[in-house]
């Protein structure tokens, strides 16, 4: 009988003893999950045009936008970069060489300074664009346009193409990359089209030094950086945007995608 006492003795020790071991593991020392090996992440819609070993997460952007000011629909009158104009102010925009391509008024001309690039009307026998095209003596000088309407990114002749064109920094996004942005799939555009999400970098802008590679600003063409397709449709520099770069012969292909809906312009 002593035997059997003993034996149930130890059985009901046991079970409380690995029933309170539990508890004190459970409440002193949780269990953590098993480490999860980092992975690229996917994008919301994968492109089919694009090899998936060609898509490469980048950090998410911070987007600005720019245009090109059109004179006709720009205000001679009010305040810009902290300054009243009444509207009888005068600018000269200068050639390279010196010479004077027209005379407008000193808003406009602050404006055309900030984007680059704008739109003339009435000089002419028609509407002129004209990109700057240096400093001389501290001051702008500026070319007219001929292929490239929508004005120029970093180098002669390599034409802005509406609601497509990047400009960021180019000692981390450089020029060419092909960038891949979900956001903007199927966002419909001016013309009618709908946007595939695709975006080639060519150009740049004192702005992004020492930004990084988060900050880019997206070219919208004749749209204001106030009232475009990707402001409407909340694109913006506090909300961070998921975004891809697409290497390789997937970007070579994105590259051909862009040629041929923008022909010359590209």
């Amino acid at each position: 009988m002593r035997s059997v006492l003993l034996i149930l003795i130890l059985v009901v020790s046991c079970g409380k003893h690995t029933s309170s071991h539990k508890t004190v593991e459970v409440r002193n020392e949780p269990i953590k999950p098993p480490p999860t090996q980092e992975t690229t992440p996917e994008p919301t819609e994968t492109p089919d045009d694009v090899n998936a070993a060609d898509l490469v997460k980048i950090n998410d952007l911070l987007p600005t936008m720019y245009y090109i000011p059109q004179e006709a629909r720009t205000n001679c009158k009010g305040k810009y970069g902290g300054t009243d104009y009444n509207g009888s102010e005068r600018s000269q925009i200068l050639a390279t060489d010196g010479s004077v391509i027209a005379t407008v008024c000193t808003r406009f001309y602050r404006v055309l300074l900030m984007e680059g690039s704008a739109v003339l009307s009435n000089h002419f026998s028609g509407d002129v664009a004209v990109n700057v095209a240096g400093t001389v003596n501290g001051i702008r000088r500026f070319h007219i346009l001929d292929r490239c309407t929508y004005g120029e990114g970093v180098k002669r002749d390599l034409c802005l193409l509406p609601y497509h064109t990047l400009a960021t920094d180019n000692k981390v996004h450089a020029i060419g990359d092909i960038i891949f942005v979900p956001k903007a799939v199927g966002l419909l555009l001016p013309d009618g089209t709908k946007h595939e999400g695709y975006f080639i970098v060519r150009d740049t802008g004192g702005a992004f030094e020492g930004v990084g590679a988060q900050r880019v600003d997206m070219f919208t063409g004749l749209d204001p950086d106030y009232s475009n397709v990707f402001q409407r449709a909340g694109f913006h520099h506090k909300a961070p945007m998921n975004a891809f770069k697409i290497k390789g012969q997937s970007a070579e292909v994105i590259k051909d995608k862009l040629r041929a809906r923008f022909g010359e312009l590209y």
